[in-house]
């Protein structure tokens, strides 16, 4: 089976995120996305994706493949690991790829699906693949750096009493107050506006993201790698 070349490739993979945390933190303070860093990511993912397939290919080898012969069934041409964005999606791609495993062997079944979206309640999956299923399509997905901004504003020596995203919150002058306060919000931003009364503070968050998404790129790296792992080890232990 193919357990030690997906665990070669993991201890790649994280010593690969090291460097790449490096990087995107550099490339955060300087504003700017080196080339390199998106060849990198893009390396990653292929490599996180192979251990994916490799595990689908030993599901197929070693249980469906001796449950389709002594069926009289043909043999399988492509196979990957299965995802979907729902239950339904879910259940098409297992159909393609590993059919009839939950019936050959439903452990390993429920160990694909508690990964799932439908599932687990976590998108990572789902997002990992679509975005690598980009990359291969259009070159490069390029990721674009994105700044957003939140605010907390309340009484002088009190604390805060709001919370929320610039722009979240839209009132005319007077309409909200804080301890009879006034709050006057800037129409530009959407930040409350610094007053005698009041105190405000701003927080500027900032991350990489894959373009045209909000998912950012090294929280997804990081918690497939780990996700991954943890997967190839609860399916080598149900194929042993």
């Amino acid at each position: 089976m193919r357990e030690s070349d997906i665990d070669s490739l993991l201890s790649h993979v994280e010593g690969d995120l090291t460097q790449i945390k490096s990087t995107y933190e550099q490339s955060l303070r300087e504003k700017n996305i080196p080339a390199s860093l998106q060849i990198d990511v893009k390396n990653v993912m292929e490599n996180l994706r192979s251990c994916l397939d490799y595990m689908a290919q030993d599901i197929v080898e070693n249980l469906i493949v001796p449950h389709r012969i002594s069926s009289g069934l043909s043999d399988l041409k492509r196979v990957y690991f299965p995802y979907g964005k729902d239950k339904q999606s879910f259940d098409r791609s297992v159909s393609r790829n590993l059919p009839d495993v939950e019936a050959i062997a439903p452990s390993v079944h429920a160990l694909i699906e508690s990964i799932q979206p439908h599932s687990c309640g976590s998108t990572w999956l789902y997002d990992f693949c679509s975005i690598l299923n980009e990359n291969k399509h259009n070159s490069l997905s390029p990721q674009e750096r994105k700044e957003r901004q939140t605010y907390k504003v309340g009484r002088k020596g009190a604390g805060p009493a709001i919370s929320a995203p610039a722009g979240a919150i839209k009132a005319p002058p007077g309409a909200i107050s804080i301890g009879e306060a006034p709050v006057v919000f800037d129409p530009n931003s959407g930040i409350p506006l610094q007053t005698p009364s009041l105190d405000v503070s701003v927080t500027t968050w900032v991350s990489f993201v894959f373009q045209g998404t909000d998912v950012q790129v090294y929280p997804l790296l990081a918690t497939s790698t780990e996700n991954i792992r943890a997967t190839s080890i609860k399916l080598y232990e149900e194929l042993a």
